[in-house]
């Protein structure tokens, strides 16, 4: 009977663990939404929540409008450094000793943290896309004034 506890033991562990986190066929770890969203919810009240910009391809129809956009865009970068400020420091009150060992929260948490920098990228890539449309299109329309600056951030020192 022991050893028929064990084994069933052995075995439930795995499966708790499994269903925390998608793991696709790359072997990369990932958050399943439900679980984003419970951690997202979790920090909601200690660190906020993003709303992300929309950059809408194509649809800057002036130079003042895409210098706004591109403002936005660094605002946004900004709310989500500190964000994921907020969310570490959640986590890391979460692992304090006197705190629940067995708490999801701070699991749940590190996927809102994840789901945010996965939105920084998402603006980037959203805004360089609309960016570099504008900047086409005011190669061909008189009416547009030409871009001659960044459609995306340069990165700087070791950080890519």
């Amino acid at each position: 009977m022991r050893i028929m506890l064990a084994a069933l033991a052995l075995i439930s562990g795995p499966l708790t663990a499994a269903a925390q986190q998608a793991i696709p066929s790359d072997g990369y770890r990932i958050c399943a939404p439900e679980q984003t969203m419970q951690g997202r919810t979790i920090v909601r009240e200690a660190c906020g929540d993003l709303v992300q910009p929309d950059f809408a391809e194509g649809g800057f129809a002036s130079l003042a409008e895409l210098e706004a956009a591109g403002e936005a865009r660094e605002t946004f970068l900004a709310e989500i450094t500190a964000y994921a400020a907020c969310v570490s420091g959640f986590i890391d009150a979460a692992r304090q000793p006197g705190m629940p060992a067995d708490s999801l929260a701070p699991d749940q948490a590190a996927c809102a943290h994840s789901w945010a920098e996965e939105q920084a990228t998402q603006a980037v890539r959203d805004y360089g896309r609309a960016c570099i449309a504008y900047s086409n299109r005011s190669m061909t329309d008189s009416s547009l004034t030409p871009w001659s600056g960044a459609c995306y951030p340069t990165a700087t020192g070791n950080n890519g």
